[in-house]
């Protein structure tokens, strides 16, 4: 393989996972001095390496605080946690890069060799990871400085646990993706089994923390008892603090031996094919997208149906949309695990009735602005029909009303699971008939006035040629808007408090009023931004 190549192929592919925004800052400092030259992979290159440094310091000082020796099961948990962090972000981003990005066909024509393709975007997919990777460095670096009998025998065998523990890791999701990509099944049905497998990496993290909530008693009390899922990350601490021991050669022998007869599958069985299956699966892709546009120009249908059908199956061809609708469902119950079980604990959610309204607004608030960030999916809607978005303008019906039909149906998919959820933890914890009502439709007016912003600001941002889902999902995703929305967070959450010590001093009749008129303001408001947002929404796309 070449060196060079390879290089050329990773900056190439760091281009297409980065930001747009980002790039569009590049550019204008490019603008501003056109004769330096700015070295975009190399800028992203290193605020990931900057980033990973970061966390490096952060966690060894936490690793070399903690005792190990004391409770060898917090090694075990603490590596778990972060090893599935890091095989969540790159099971999407593999997905995503090998087989939702169309280029791999445009780089046939040309001298690059499959291996150093597949070496070039598996180098980028190892970015994304880096977050769970270089925590696990940290607690590998404290164990086996502190723990192991010397230093020169240690080092070793920490490099030898790490290789071992990635590289077999990487290679189970390698093989496992191919084998099952490569199936007739796979192929017919791409984007239902697509889905479910980005759905199954989203939500292992999630499952994985309730896991940990539910659990963390029992281990306090039980430290020195193993669970049998977490023993083969046990065996490493052995490795590190005796090494000789029969459990620990053992322990050595069984992952040196998993891991070679995963290379001799992945050398024997997918490197042959890969490059293959890939190309296989994006023509399929293609031809699906073709004849989803050729019914969308022949139909006969009704409008709506055609609209609603259409969409559904544009939905279902992008996997990271499951990771959009996932993450922005659960993200606010993520933020509150452990406050959800005392509130629970406390009774209080009974006693929330009418009076007490207000504070249950800016409850709902909160909710409503963490489920829809800016990831939602209203924000990447029209973006999702790449080059589709000058064709439909092209037909013979009325885009205008097809926008506007569209919003109402990527509001509806957006907002099922996140209103499900919400359903479910009221019912869980006990609020009154009458405040899930308002609680659920406060929540539903202010959606519908963020996801009108967020739709705007796809139309103002529109990107028909991005690579994979994942590029889209970040393309706005600044640091300012994130802290801007932690700012709303906390206003809110200080605003829910201050009603509460308000609403008590008022009479009934009074706390009731205040409820309801806000909820009526909400109402107002939801009404101005829809019909706001989409005029300027049609301008911006008569410009086009």
């Amino acid at each position: 393989m070449r060196l060079k190549v390879i290089k050329k192929l990773v900056d190439i592919n760091i281009l297409y996972s980065s930001k747009e925004a980002n790039l569009a800052n590049l550019r204008k400092k490019q603008a501003k001095n056109p004769g330096k030259k700015v070295n975009v992979s190399a800028r992203v290159l290193s605020s990931y390496i900057f980033s990973s440094l970061l966390l490096l310091i952060f966690f060894s000082n936490i690793a070399f605080r903690f005792p190990f020796e004391e409770s060898p099961v917090h090694f075990s948990f603490m590596v778990a946690i972060f090893l599935v962090l890091a095989f969540s972000t790159s099971f999407t981003a593999f997905y995503n890069v090998f087989y939702e990005s169309k280029d791999l066909a445009s780089y046939r024509p040309y001298a690059f060799k499959e291996s150093e393709i597949i070496m070039a975007k598996g180098l980028s997919v190892l970015l994304p990871a880096l977050a769970g990777i270089v925590p696990i460095l940290a607690y590998f670096l404290a164990l086996y400085i502190r723990l192991a009998p010397s230093l020169w025998l240690g080092f070793p065998l920490m490099l030898l646990s790490l290789a071992l523990l990635f590289v077999s890791v990487t290679l189970v999701m390698v093989v496992a993706v191919h084998f099952l990509a490569q199936t007739t099944v796979f192929r017919k049905y791409q984007s239902i089994f697509s889905n479910v497998m980005i759905g199954i990496g989203v939500l292992i993290p999630l499952i994985f923390v309730f896991f940990l909530q539910s659990t963390s008693g029992v281990i306090v009390d039980r430290v020195r008892d193993i669970p049998p899922l977490l023993y083969p990350i046990h065996l490493f601490y052995k490795i590190a603090v005796g090494p000789f021991s029969t459990e620990a050669l053992v322990g050595l022998l069984a992952w040196i031996g998993l891991t070679l007869f995963l290379l001799y599958l992945t050398k024997k069985k997918v490197l042959p094919h890969f490059y293959d299956v890939i190309l296989l699966n994006s023509e399929e892709k293609v031809k699906k997208e073709r004849r989803s546009k050729e019914r969308i120009s022949t139909t006969k249908k009704g409008f709506f149906r055609m609209v609603l059908r259409y969409n559904l199956s544009l939905l279902g061809q992008g996997t990271g949309v499951v990771t959009v609708l996932f993450t922005s469902a659960f993200l606010p119950y993520l933020m509150m695990i452990g406050l959800i079980s005392k509130i629970r604990d406390s009774q209080i959610v009974p006693d929330i009735h009418p009076p007490y309204w207000l504070p249950l607004f800016f409850i709902a608030l909160f909710i409503a602005v963490v489920n829809n960030n800016i990831t939602s999916l209203p924000s990447i809607a029209l973006s999702l029909e790449r080059e589709n978005f000058d064709f439909l303008k092209s037909l013979p019906f009325d885009f205008a009303r097809y926008v506007k039909v569209k919003f109402w149906i990527i509001f509806a998919v957006q907002s099922f699971l996140p209103i499900l959820t919400l359903l479910g933890l009221s019912l869980y914890l006990g609020l009154p008939i009458l405040s899930m009502i308002y609680l659920l439709v406060v929540w539903t007016l202010a959606s519908v006035i963020l996801s009108c912003h967020h739709y705007f600001k796809d139309v103002k941002n529109l990107s028909t040629n991005w690579s994979s889902i994942t590029d889209l999902v970040n393309r706005s995703n600044g640091i300012v808007k994130i802290v801007l929305l932690l700012i709303y967070c906390v206003i809110l959450s200080i605003s829910a408090l201050v009603s509460i010590f308000l609403v008590q001093s008022l009479a009934p009749v009074l706390a009731i009023s205040l409820g309801v008129g806000v909820l009526i303001l909400l109402l107002a408001l939801a009404i101005f931004s829809y019909h706001y947002y989409l005029s300027r929404i049609l301008a911006e796309i008569e410009k086009r």
